[in-house]
């Protein structure tokens, strides 16, 4: 048998060529189906991946975040609650600056990758779960947090110590509270968008009287203040200041660094020690005069003994703190010289500065208002006015009530004749300023009346309406004066004692712009009938003298309303 025909044949060149074309083919083929396969998968979220629960396997990216931005909506809006110790409030997420970051959330989650363990992981698998991003602006969150937080905020409460009936009460100081706006936004910050309730961080707020305070000024101080009454021992006599007496002396006092202190009322002391031992204490008693027989007569001075205040405020301080029978203060008395002795009484000079005479309208019509001028001259007469001192009419009459005397009777009101109470005092007021002006005295305030009325002095009469209108002069000497009054048939007579500086002229000038009076019927109940007098203006000159020499001038301008005649219809 022939070996060469039993040797298989080698294949034709052409087979080769055919096997290599086919081989070509596939590799083709599937290297284009690698390659589009990796485009398919490179953009599309791998499978079995979630955002909060949320399946988006497969999904393009932007399919992902429209259904992440669908599903998520209630909770990037849903509001945050504080709760701060059982009361909440809200804060919006939109308002706090608090937005979900989808973007950030999907970055990198899909893209093209031919590495062959990349492909098949993100065909075989099971995903993962991606952390939700958020986007927070501080500066919103703090603001919105600072929105509410006076909502649940508690202001302290400041305690009070007081004494009453001789005891000791008080209230209690308790701390406030307010929200930590940086440690609150916090913790909204750190659980955000998965938790909308967060405890509230809150700081105490201490109130400025703090309670330890309170109790050390209760146990150390008020309370031993109030135990039990403090005898006083003054040369030997004895008082007693109750606990009831202490407790209105007492006051308490809280100091700028909010310690609290009790401070006594001296005066209360003293007028308390006084009034119990009044043989043991005299008032100082300055000298005076008075009007004795119608003249002045010096009254003497008297020196005083009294307690020394300074060392008795001191004892009784030392006995407040103390117990039982050792709560005694002792302490003398010191004298104290009168502020006006006999010596300076003896300076005095009193003889008749000036009287002066004022007519006024008798008869029945007119009683009211003479009994108002009675009434009135009881308060002036014997009135001493110092020197230096003022004197005032209307603090010597007021209150011009019916309970001091006062009666109703004709009074000008606008510039009309009416009933009122106190009629007929402006012809007090106008004797005073005349007396006054003629003893040389320094005059302060006076005011006429709207319309003449002839029985005064022109350009030297006054009117007086307590609270408003009054008639002032200031003893301008070194001798009290004393004024003294009476009724002498219908004239007030007024005398001013005292020792008169300068000699006094008055010129009086002449009248002038006439205004001539209107006529009118009143048919009203309370009408009094009014004569006519014109208006005009007139200047009245004082003129002081002192040893021939003019040692003041001045000069008063008045200017008078007319006063229509009134004829009551009524």
């Amino acid at each position: 048998m022939d070996e060469r025909q039993s040797l298989p044949e080698e294949p034709q060149r052409n087979e080769w060529v055919a096997i290599l074309v086919r081989t070509l083919v596939a590799v083709l083929v599937l290297g284009g189906g690698y390659y589009f396969a990796a485009q398919y998968l490179g953009g599309r979220v791998p499978n079995g991946t979630q955002v909060e629960g949320i399946d988006i396997g497969g999904l393009s990216p932007e399919d992902a975040r429209a259904t992440l931005d669908d599903r998520l909506d209630d909770m990037a809006t849903e509001p945050v609650t504080i709760d701060v110790e059982g009361d909440t409030v809200q804060i919006a997420p939109e308002d706090a600056g608090l937005a979900l970051d989808l973007d950030t959330t999907l970055a990198g989650i899909t893209g093209v990758s031919y590495d062959p363990s990349v492909l098949w992981d993100r065909v075989v698998n099971e995903g993962q779960d991606l952390p939700l991003e958020v986007t927070v602006d501080r500066a919103d969150l703090e603001k919105a947090v600072q929105g509410v937080a006076q909502d649940v905020a508690i202001e302290p409460t400041e305690g009070e110590v007081w004494l009453n009936m001789g005891e000791v009460k008080s209230t209690e100081s308790a701390d406030g509270r307010e929200l930590d706006v940086p440690a609150t936004s916090d913790a909204v910050e750190a659980v955000w968008p998965q938790t909308t309730k967060v405890d509230g961080v809150v700081t105490a707020t201490k109130p400025q009287l703090a309670q330890a305070e309170i109790d050390r000024f209760v146990g150390e101080v008020a309370g031993p203040a109030v135990a039990g009454p403090i005898t006083v021992e003054v040369d030997g006599e004895k008082s007693e200041i109750s606990t009831k007496q202490i407790a209105r002396l007492l006051t308490i006092t809280e100091g700028d660094d909010h310690t609290l202190s009790l401070d006594f009322d001296a005066e209360g002391v003293l007028e308390i020690v006084s009034g119990q031992l009044e043989e043991a204490t005299v008032s100082p008693q300055n000298a005076g005069v008075v009007l004795d027989g119608g003249s002045p007569v010096v009254t003497s001075a008297r020196v005083g003994q009294v307690v020394d205040e300074k060392a008795l405020l001191e004892e009784v301080n030392k006995a407040i703190k103390k117990e039982g029978e050792h709560r005694v203060a002792k302490v003398g008395t010191t004298e104290v010289e009168p502020d006006i002795t006999d010596k300076d009484a003896a300076a005095w000079d009193f003889s008749q500065m000036a009287t002066f005479r004022s007519t006024f309208p008798g008869g029945a019509s007119n009683a009211d208002r003479t009994e108002n001028i009675r009434v009135g001259l009881g308060h002036l007469n014997g009135t001493v006015v110092m020197p230096g001192d003022s004197f005032s009419l209307s603090n010597e009459l007021a209150p011009i009530t019916h309970e001091r005397g006062y009666v109703d009777a004709g009074v000008i009101s606008g510039g009309r004749l009416v009933k009122g109470i106190g009629g007929g005092l402006s012809q007090v007021s106008t004797t005073v300023l005349n007396t006054a002006w003629n003893a040389g005295v320094q005059l302060d305030e006076f005011h006429p009346h709207s319309y003449y009325i002839e029985r005064y002095p022109v350009g030297k009469e006054a009117t007086i309406a307590v609270g408003q209108l009054d008639n002032r002069w200031t003893n301008d000497t070194d001798t009290p004066v004393v004024i003294q009054t009476w009724i002498e048939g219908s004239d007030i007579v007024m005398t001013f004692w005292g020792d008169k500086k300068y000699d006094v002229d008055t010129v009086t000038g002449q009248r002038t712009n006439y205004v001539q009076p209107d006529v009118k019927t009143d048919d009203s109940e309370n009408c009094l009938p009014q004569s006519p007098q014109q208006g005009f203006t007139i200047t009245v000159t004082r003129i002081l003298s002192q040893s021939g020499s003019e040692a003041d001038r001045q000069s008063y301008t008045t200017t008078y309303h007319p006063s229509d005649q009134v004829t009551c219809t009524g």
